[in-house]
C-alpha cells in the first residue's frame, strides 16, 4: 500500500532471479554428485585393477628348482632323461611274478611286487645322498614335501637318518595341483634365508590299469632354493575353460608371449587336448617311456620340463592326467624369465 502506484514493482523481477538461483544450485549439486560418483568410479576401477594386478603376480610365482633327479623305466642315470628322452628306445615291458598284464618297472632286483614302493623310495633317497653338494645344505633343510603313501615317505626318511641327516619335522603334502599352490605360497613365505631350501620328492608304482595302458613306476626329487636355475610354474586343471583358454592363462603366468617352444605330454589324451591352444607336443610324445603313473604323473612332467628349460635355456610345456583322469597343464622356464 505505501508502494508508489506510479513506479512498478520488482516481485517478478526478484521471483525471476530466485528461479534462475534455485535452478543454479540444483544443477551444481547434480554436477556435484556426478563428479563426486565418476571419482567413486575410478577409484573403484583402479581397486579392481591393482587386486587383478596382485592376483596375476601372486599366481605367476614359482618354484626355483636347483637340482632334479627322476627314476623311471629307463632306470636312474640322469642322462637317460635329458633332451626329452629324444630318440631314446622304448623300455620293455615286463610281467612279473603274480602280475595280470605287462608293466613297465625300474630296473631295480626286486622280487616281491608288495615292497616295490617302498624300494623305490630308499633308493630315491639314496641317490639324493649322492647328489653334490646335498651334504653341506642338510642344516638349512625346512621341510619335505612328499608324493605316495606314508609307507613310501617313511622308507625314504628311513634312508636318510640312518646316515645321520637331521631332518625337520615339518611333511608337507604333495599330491596334486593345489597342493603345488600350497607349497609355492610356503616357499616364498617361510623360505627367506639365502640358504634355505625344500625337498620335494615322491615315488609310486602302479600295479594295474584300465584300457589296457601300461602301468608305470616313477620317482623324483626336487632341491628347490633361491639360487635355483630354472622355475616350475603354477599348473591348472582343465575345468570349464577352453583349451585356448587354458593355454593363454598359463602363458600369462609364465610372462609369454606365445605358446612355449618346446611341449611334452604323458599321455595321448593330453596331448590332443591342448593343441587347440598352441601348445603342441606331438613331438614329445612319452607315455610310451613311462606308462601309466597315477598322481605323479604331472610331477614327472614338470621335472622333465624342468630339465628341458635348464639344458635349452627355453620355455618348456607339460602335458598330463592324474589318477582322476583329470587334465593338467603347465610350464617350466629357465630362472629369471618368468
Amino acid at each position: 500500500m505505501l508502494w508508489p502506484k506510479e513506479q512498478p514493482r520488482l516481485d517478478g523481477w526478484l521471483w525471476s532471479a530466485v528461479l534462475v538461483l534455485c535452478w543454479a544450485l540444483i544443477l551444481a549439486v547434480r554436477v556435484l554428485v556426478w563428479q563426486i560418483a565418476l571419482f567413486n568410479r575410478r577409484v573403484y576401477l583402479r581397486t579392481v585393477e591393482a587386486g587383478v594386478q596382485r592376483w596375476w603376480q601372486h599366481r605367476s610365482l614359482g618354484l626355483p628348482v636347483q637340482d632334479v633327479v627322476l627314476l623311471g623305466p629307463k632306470g636312474d642315470e640322469q642322462a637317460n632323461y635329458q633332451r626329452l628322452m629324444t630318440g631314446a628306445a622304448l623300455p620293455k615291458p615286463a610281467t612279473p611274478s603274480g602280475a595280470t598284464q605287462p608293466m613297465l618297472r625300474c630296473a631295480l632286483s626286486l622280487s616281491d611286487i608288495t615292497e616295490r614302493t617302498p624300494a623305490l623310495a630308499r633308493h630315491l633317497a639314496r641317490l639324493t645322498l649322492e647328489r653334490p653338494g646335498v651334504a653341506e645344505c642338510w642344516p638349512h633343510l625346512r621341510a619335505i614335501a612328499w608324493v605316495g603313501d606314508e609307507s613310501s615317505q617313511a622308507a625314504f626318511v628311513g634312508v636318510l637318518t640312518r646316515k645321520g641327516v637331521v631332518l625337520p619335522e615339518p611333511r608337507l603334502p604333495l599330491h596334486n595341483l593345489k597342493d603345488l599352490d600350497d607349497l609355492i605360497d610356503t616357499f616364498h613365505r617361510d623360505c627367506r634365508g639365502e640358504n634355505d631350501w625344500l625337498l620335494c620328492a615322491g615315488v609310486v608304482s602302479v600295479e594295474r590299469t584300465d584300457d589296457n595302458e601300461l602301468p608305470g613306476e616313477a620317482g623324483f626329487l626336487w632341491r628347490v632354493s633361491r639360487t635355483g636355475r630354472q622355475l616350475v610354474h603354477r599348473g591348472e586343471y582343465q575345468a570349464g575353460e577352453s583349451p585356448a583358454e587354458l593355454c593363454a592363462q598359463l602363458q600369462r603366468y609364465a610372462g609369454l608371449q606365445a605358446p612355449p617352444s618346446t611341449c611334452l605330454a604323458l599321455d595321448k589324451t593330453s596331448q590332443a587336448a591342448f593343441v587347440e591352444g598352441g601348445w603342441s607336443a606331438v613331438e614329445h610324445q612319452l607315455a610310451g617311456q613311462w606308462g601309466v603313473l597315477a598322481d605323479l604323473a604331472p610331477f614327472i612332467g614338470m621335472s622333465l620340463a624342468l630339465l628341458q628349460a635348464g639344458e635349452a635355456s627355453q620355455p618348456c610345456g607339460w602335458l598330463s592326467q592324474d589318477a582322476n583322469k583329470r587334465l593338467a597343464i603347465g610350464v617350466a622356464v629357465p630362472h629369471g624369465n618368468s
